[in-house]
């Protein structure tokens, strides 16, 4: 379209009819000319589902008889491409951050017309806007004759617009955009170095995030106004050094973008600071760091829940319980004020430290219990990874093992094998006893006290202790297998303590969550006296926390050990379903004992193993049987 005939119809309307003198008067021609033009641009809108619509005494306006065909029009005449949204997800961020930025009430032909989409197509992507708003308290309000707003707290919309249109791009596109994100990391560095502040590369980034929403507010006159018992709350919440370097920042802020925070402003930033920088920065907390008392009190809730639902007692060590009394100072007010803190090592503490993360989250269900919202897995992860530092220093007490080698590539090799297994695993072996296929039956193993027998040849004979067939050169894989299998110092018999093949259900159908913990219920009490309130228990602890970790497994279990008799009652699932967080097909339901249990961590460190197994998982799948999970926990 030529420019002279876009000029006419940006000054059309589908709503408002326009006359041609307003036409000739906002693009400087005459009248005559315009009426010239709106022939030629007549004849264009038929083409692409539009007509001009001539009334006299009014003026002209648009028609739209097409409004797909009309859209693709508008998008193609757009050179920039980027200002009319094109998929529903674009319109909806489109629609989320126009109504979040416009504080008046905005009719619906309005945003049909900007869009150039219909009403009932703009109806179908504010349906999604609307739940979006809802996860952040926030209404989307209608009024007849007026429109729609979002109506809500400022601090809310903030969230929203922090989490939803800036997440994953912080070093936002554009100019002036990154001029200003370039200056707010300088000023946040510069006054974080003199201040000797720890802060995360996330936490940084997230901070810019929060403060270039904060700019762009007060610049619109969207500022935070608390009110006095809010501002209270907030004053409560903060520590002792926030606010000073909130004022100091907004001070920066002011001189070099000629924005100024009020006193709300200064305690919105201050909140986000105590979130985020590490409880031992100096310049955050002065020369000591004081600790509540419901602080202190909440970890021991946290450590007791870990006893309560999973019989492992770290409610002594002192380090442990001091690393997350200092942890749990920015959480809670990152869990009090909802502000999202992202892991980037969430998946790689999961899959390494799966056991931790397990414990972790059982730990997370007495936070869910105090702030009355569910702890984020990015919260957890970082959780995890205390725990983990915790159960790696309190150290394994390792019994060394007598093993026997068999290789039949002759004695140099077979030397070189027994040089690589003392290499690989040397702090586990007492004593390497050399044998061929022909010896080895034949050897005391009583007297010399094999523990394991590892060759590279199937053996014919049956021996009296575990035998594992190994390739001649160690792969990654199997020194990380054997090493676990030394430090267990159990090749997994004990877990007959806890699976029972009459406590397996190889293809259970079911289309939900709870109902599939029902059915599971009722068939465990046929072989086990379960208590009553103990399927209540379960659902429960499903809904304080997850028990969702990813890889199709879920291991729900109540919320504290309830019956006389451990045992794990198993399901394979027909098909996935939705568990919560993630799709679930194998399900393993957990109920521990009362009695004292010397295998509990082993029992636990296997089942995570496998919950991180991703090919385990699969073959499990695939052959849905008692004695394939059995063959997987144990890694045969």
């Amino acid at each position: 379209m030529e420019t002279a005939i876009r000029q006419i119809w940006e000054q059309l309307s589908e709503t408002d009819f326009v006359t041609s003198r307003q036409i000739a008067a906002a693009v400087h021609i005459s009248e005559r000319t315009v009426r010239s033009r709106l022939k030629i641009l007549e004849g264009e809108l038929k083409r692409h589902g539009a007509r001009l619509v001539a009334k006299q005494g009014y003026g002209y306006c648009l028609e739209i008889a097409n409004p797909e065909e009309y859209g693709a029009f508008c998008r193609q005449q757009n050179q920039e491409g980027e200002l009319i949204p094109s998929s529903s997800e674009e319109r909806q961020q489109f629609l989320l951050a126009y109504l979040l930025n416009h504080s008046e009430y905005v009719k619906m032909d309005d945003l049909s017309r900007l869009l150039y989409i219909s009403r009932n197509t703009l109806t179908a992507d504010l349906r999604r806007v609307e739940y979006i708003l809802r996860s952040y308290h926030l209404e989307l309000e209608r009024r007849p004759n007026y429109g729609i707003c979002v109506l809500g707290e400022e601090f809310d919309k903030r969230r929203c617009i922090a989490n939803c249109l800036l997440a994953g791009d912080w070093n936002l596109k554009g100019d002036k955009r990154e001029r200003e994100s370039r200056l707010l990391s300088d000023i946040l560095f510069e006054i974080g170095r003199e201040a000797r502040l720890k802060l995360s590369e996330s936490s940084f980034e997230r901070l810019i995030v929060h403060i270039y929403v904060a700019n762009g507010r007060i610049t619109r006159g969207q500022g935070m106004e608390l009110e006095e018992k809010a501002k209270k709350e907030v004053e409560k919440s903060i520590q002792s050094g926030s606010r000073e370097l909130a004022k100091r920042i907004a001070g920066e802020i002011e001189k070099k973008l000629q924005i100024h925070y009020n006193e709300s402003e200064i305690l919105y930033l201050a909140l986000h600071l105590s979130g985020k920088i590490s409880s031992d920065s100096p310049g955050q907390y002065g020369s000591s760091l004081v600790i509540s008392s419901q602080i202190d009190e909440l970890v021991l809730k946290m450590l007791t829940a870990v006893y309560r639902e999973n019989k492992i007692d770290l409610r002594n060590n002192l380090e442990l319980r001091m690393s997350l009394n200092q942890h749990l100072i920015p959480l809670d007010v990152r869990l009090k004020y909802d502000i999202p803190l992202k892991n980037p090592l969430l998946e790689e503490v999961k899959r390494e430290y799966a056991f931790a993360y397990t414990i972790a989250a059982s730990a997370c269900t007495a936070l869910t219990e105090h702030y009355g919202r569910e702890v984020p897995e990015d919260e957890v992860g970082y959780i995890a990874i205390l725990f983990a530092l915790a159960l790696e220093k309190q150290g394994k007490k390792i019994e060394k093992k007598n093993i026997v080698v068999i290789c039949v590539s002759g004695r140099g090799s077979s030397q070189l094998f027994i040089y690589k297994y003392k290499q690989a695993f040397g702090q586990y072996i007492n004593k390497i006893y050399e044998s061929t296929i022909y010896e080895v039956e034949n050897l005391d193993f009583a007297g010399l006290q094999i523990d394991y027998v590892f060759t590279t040849v199937p053996l014919a004979v049956k021996l009296p202790v575990p035998v594992f067939e190994i390739s001649l050169f160690l792969t990654d894989r199997e020194v990380s297998r054997y090493r676990k299998l030394f430090e267990s110092g159990d090749n997994g018999d004990f877990l007959d303590q806890y699976y029972d093949r009459n406590l397996f259900i190889g293809c259970l159908h079911a289309g939900s969550k709870e109902q599939v913990l029902r059915e599971m219920c009722d068939h465990a009490a046929k072989y086990h006296e379960l208590p009553e309130g103990f399927y209540e228990s379960v659902l429960q602890r499903e809904r304080l926390g997850q028990t969702d970790f990813g890889n199709l497994i879920a291991i729900p279990h109540a919320c504290s050990v309830m019956t006389q008799e451990k045992f794990v009652m198993a399901a394979v699932l027909d098909r996935p379903i939705w568990w919560g967080h993630n799709d679930v097909q194998l399900v393993l339901l957990i109920a521990l004992s009362q009695e004292p249990d010397a295998d509990i961590e082993k029992f636990y460190q296997i089942m995570t193993d496998l919950i991180s197994d991703e090919t385990a998982v699969v073959q499990m799948l695939q052959n849905p049987t008692f004695e394939n999970l059995m063959r997987l926990l144990r890694k045969e």
